[in-house]
Parts: structure tokens; C-alpha cells; sequence
């Protein structure tokens, strides 16, 4: 009788810990990032409501950024590059200004000129291509800058566009997008 109750009690002990072991690995949904303006080095937007960031790949980062003054001359001023891809999709966001000195609390629209914030968004295709989709003037699409501390060099805002691909006609709408840049 002693044996048989020390065998039900290993038995329950050992079925026990194989149900606890046998917690099933949740696969963590992709979250945008928080809406910072710390210079968090943080991107990330819905392309047709799937959530994009940028990632990593080959040794290259999946955000780069730039905010430059060319001077004074022709094609020069203000410059903003805010290439995002990520590498595992193969798609990427880019955000640009061209000859525009960008000023906290300001909402901009995207455009195709001079002296203006524009932004597009690619993608690789299957056969080794790439589809591209601008946000042309007819589109509609903004940019609102939240933060711009050019002494500690942050620069945070929202953005959302429709980006429509020129040859195809297809277009994709970019919603709830964010950064929070260091440049």
C-alpha cells in the first residue's frame, strides 16, 4: 500500500510539471512605437492597416536619418531624410523635405516642390523590382512636427499619406505614423 501511494504521489508530481512546462509561446503582435519627443530613434506607421517598422539587416540600419543645411545657394536650405526599411519585408517608408527650415507645432502638407515635406513608400517585388508610391500632389497626406529641438538636435512629429504607384495606379494609405528622431 506505502509503494502504491508513493507512486501515485510521483505520478501527480510528474504530471504536474509537465503541464506547467507546457505553456504555449504566445507570438508577440508588432506594436507601433509610443509617441515620444526624447529623440528615441523610434519609426513606425499602418501601410493598409499592417504596422510597419524598420529593421535591421546586414549590418545596415533599418532607420537613418538626416537634417542638414546645404547653405545658401541654389538647391540648398533645410533637408530632411528620414529613410525607414525594413529589411526582413523588404519595404520602407521615407519621409523628405526639400529647402523647408521645419518649426514646432506646425502641420505640413505633402507635396512635390521646392520648399516642401514629401514622402513615399516602396516595397521589393517577387521578381526582384521595386514598386514605388509617392505622394503625389493630388494625394492627400501630411506631416505635423510635435517636437523640433535644433540645440539637442530632436525632431518628432505624425504623419499619414496615400501613395499611389504610377505605373500600376494601385495605391497604398499610410496612417498613424510616428517618429522620434535623433539627427
Amino acid at each position: 500500500m506505502k509503494k502504491i501511494k508513493i507512486l501515485i504521489a510521483w505520478s501527480l508530481v510528474v504530471l504536474l510539471f509537465t503541464f506547467s512546462q507546457c505553456k504555449k509561446n504566445k507570438t508577440e503582435e508588432p506594436q507601433l512605437p509610443p509617441e515620444t519627443t526624447t529623440g528615441a530613434m523610434t519609426f513606425g506607421c499602418k501601410v493598409n492597416g499592417q504596422i510597419f517598422l524598420p529593421k535591421d539587416g546586414n549590418g545596415r540600419p533599418g532607420l537613418f536619418v538626416q537634417y542638414v543645411n546645404l547653405g545658401n545657394v541654389p538647391d540648398g536650405g533645410w533637408h530632411l531624410n528620414i529613410p525607414a526599411y525594413n529589411y526582413s519585408t523588404k519595404k520602407g517608408v521615407s519621409i523628405e523635405t526639400d529647402s523647408l527650415l521645419l518649426v514646432e507645432g506646425m502641420t505640413y502638407q505633402f507635396k512635390t516642390t521646392i520648399g516642401t515635406a514629401n514622402a513615399f513608400y516602396r516595397e521589393n517585388t517577387s521578381d526582384g523590382g521595386v514598386s514605388v508610391y509617392p505622394k503625389f500632389d493630388n494625394d492627400s497626406g501630411s506631416i505635423f512636427i510635435s517636437k523640433f529641438d535644433q540645440l539637442n538636435r530632436i525632431l518628432s512629429g505624425t504623419f499619414s499619406f496615400i501613395g499611389t504607384n504610377a505605373t500600376t495606379g494601385l495605391t497604398v494609405n499610410i496612417t498613424e505614423g510616428r517618429f522620434d528622431i535623433h539627427y
